[in-house]
């Protein structure tokens, strides 16, 4: 072949390539960018502020209508923080380009680690891409968005350290784990990783005993040690050991909310992503077992991540992240290099478009202030909310989940029955609240609607068409997203 063939092969095979990586890294942040639509950020919003005026953290609470000076932490109070920052300087434009450049973070770590298997570029785009395309629903603001980032960090860094055999990476870890915890309480999925690898060796020895041979790679020596740094690192939040006990609180009990947030949900395999996720664990355990040799860290790893993605839906990242991990490091012990590579220049072009195409698309869905604030005005009670402040209705106040954080901050003068914080009101309360807005048996002897002298109502909901016809309730506020009662009695 002569010389400008080559060239124009090469060419054609540089295009090709520098395509496929634009649209990887289009999955997610083109996912993020839509109207801010979560109903928690709202209530992160009202933390942040009460965190700014008294520069402490909350340990009761202060923003409900009954459950006031009960004790409550904010774990996620360094992005209570980061929300309220962010929306009081910029806007909820900030909220929504601060998703975007999480999923282009994420993005770039999952592809990251499908980059060192070894595998032909086509291979490799396909599995990055089907694990970030199983996570585009979590592309919200929540905290989540920090652990799966430094979930795929660690993962990134324990595969370099079982690569080399040297644990010095590994002292990233504490540090990481030390920001982590002020973030989301999920960080003890990224400390069950570090244990499972701390256990692989001694598991080994163990099984050696009955016989087993299993060849692991160099064991770092110090990794039960650091693992114990990792531990240690957590407890540098202003909750310090408060924060565990919120976790054997919720590893105890709260099983209703499980049963009643769709999040929280076991996949029910009606859209593409969770069959993608499937896909993908079942291509992990393949390679797992195509091995010659058995790893207890990559099974146990495995079976980890499976437990966390088939218990609830928004746990489905940590199965596409481990199964990629587990993909790559299988397959790299038959391809020890990959196929293609791209130059420093080709990479910046990439990353150019990338960035073009977004405020491109960014601009193609007004996601501008404005507009994010009309859709906030379709979704939420901005018409109810100012009628209430306007004429001063005096509480107690009856609302619903899904509204209590967007009235949290924007009505504090009334005190919110129910909200996003569902560690704070327990299951009894969440499902008697549910049940209340449903009309189920019993509704009318709620004795939080018993109490309420307001009641800010979505329109579709079976109890405001209950109360239409309720002589003890009178409409004094109606739009096309929500009605005002106020009680008679």
């Amino acid at each position: 072949m002569s010389p400008p063939a080559l060239n124009r092969k090469f060419s054609e095979r540089s295009l090709r390539l520098a395509i496929l990586m634009v649209l990887l890294y289009l999955i997610l942040p083109v996912q993020a960018l839509l109207p801010i639509d979560d109903p928690d950020v709202w209530w992160r919003f009202r933390v942040g502020e009460w965190i700014v005026q008294n520069h402490t953290v909350p340990f009761v609470d202060y923003y409900s209508a009954y459950d006031a000076g009960k004790p409550w932490i904010e774990y996620s109070w360094l992005f209570a923080l980061l929300m309220y920052g962010l929306h009081a300087q910029f806007g909820l434009t900030a909220i929504a380009y601060f998703i975007v450049a999480m999923a282009l973070a994420i993005s770039a770590a999952v592809h990251q680690l499908i980059r060192r298997s070894g595998l032909p570029i086509f291979a490799e785009v396909a599995f990055a891409g089907a694990a970030l395309a199983s996570m585009k629903s979590l592309m919200t603001p929540r905290p989540w968005l920090i652990t799966i980032f430094f979930f795929a960090i660690e993962l990134l860094i324990i595969d370099r350290v079982r690569r080399s055999g040297r644990s010095r990476e590994l002292w990233i870890l504490p540090p990481l784990f030390a920001i982590w915890a002020n973030f989301h309480i999920q960080f003890v999925y990224g400390l069950a990783v570090i244990f499972l690898l701390a256990l692989e060796a001694p598991l080994a020895a163990l099984l050696g005993r009955f016989g087993w041979r299993i060849d692991v790679p160099p064991a770092p020596c110090r990794v039960g040690i650091i693992a114990v740094a990792c531990v240690a690192a957590t407890l540098l939040t202003p909750y310090h050991l408060l924060l565990y006990r919120q976790i054997f609180d919720y590893m105890g009990g709260q099983t209703g909310i499980f049963q009643n947030i769709t999040e929280l949900h076991p996949m029910f395999f009606r859209s593409p992503g969770d069959w993608l996720v499937l896909l993908l664990a079942l291509s992990a355990a393949f390679a797992l077992g195509w091995r010659q040799k058995w790893t207890p860290y990559p099974t146990l790893l495995l079976i980890m991540g499976a437990f966390l993605a088939f218990r609830a839906r928004r746990d489905v990242w940590a199965l596409a992240i481990i199964a990629i991990s587990v993909i790559s490091e299988s397959a790299r012990i038959f391809r020890p290099a990959s196929d293609a590579n791209m130059s420093k220049r080709q990479i910046v072009l990439c990353a150019t478009a990338v960035v073009a195409l977004l405020f491109g698309v960014g601009s193609a869905r007004q996601i501008s202030e404005r507009n994010l604030q009309s859709v906030v005005q379709s979704v939420y009670p901005v018409g109810a909310v100012n009628y209430v402040k306007q004429h001063q209705l005096p509480g107690p106040l009856f609302n619903d989940y899904d509204w209590g954080g967007f009235i949290l901050w924007s009505l504090p003068s009334l005190p919110v029955v129910m909200d996003g914080r569902v560690n704070l009101y327990g299951d009894e309360k969440f499902e008697r609240s549910l049940n209340t807005w449903q009309g189920g048996k019993g509704w009318e002897s709620d004795p939080d609607l018993m109490r309420a002298k307001v009641v800010i109502a979505q329109k579709d909901r079976r109890l405001t068409s209950l109360l239409r016809v309720n002589p003890n309730y009178r409409i004094v506020y109606e739009d096309k997203v929500a009605v005002v009662f106020v009680a008679l009695k």
